[in-house]
C-alpha cells in the first residue's frame, strides 16, 4: 500500500489522520495497552506487533490494525522503524 491509499483508508474508516512515528533500532518495550485502536504503514524499517494471538513483522507498504485495549508490545530490527498511525 501506498501512503495516499493508506491516508485515504483511514480517513474511510473514521481514524484521525494519520501521524509519523520513528522507532529507535532494536526496540522491544514492555507489553501494555492503548486507550485507542491503531490503523498503522510501515514506511521503513521492520515493525514487529506482538499480542497473545502471536506476532506479526510488517515490512514497508504493510498495514496492520490494533483494536484499544489489546494488551502487545511493539519490536523493531535493526535499522529501527517509522510508521504512519491513525488513531480512534
Amino acid at each position: 500500500m501506498n501512503e495516499a491509499d493508506f491516508r485515504q483508508q483511514a480517513q474511510a474508516e473514521g481514524f484521525g489522520d494519520p501521524q509519523i512515528v520513528e522507532f529507535e533500532p532494536n526496540l522491544d518495550v514492555d507489553m501494555h495497552i492503548h486507550d485507542f485502536s491503531a490503523f498503522v504503514m510501515v514506511t521503513s524499517g521492520e515493525f514487529t506487533l506482538v499480542t497473545e494471538a502471536g506476532s506479526d513483522t510488517h515490512l514497508p507498504g504493510e498495514v496492520c490494525t490494533l483494536a484499544a485495549g489489546t494488551l502487545h508490545t511493539e519490536k523493531t530490527g535493526a535499522d529501527g522503524a517509522t510508521i504512519l498511525i491513525g488513531k480512534k
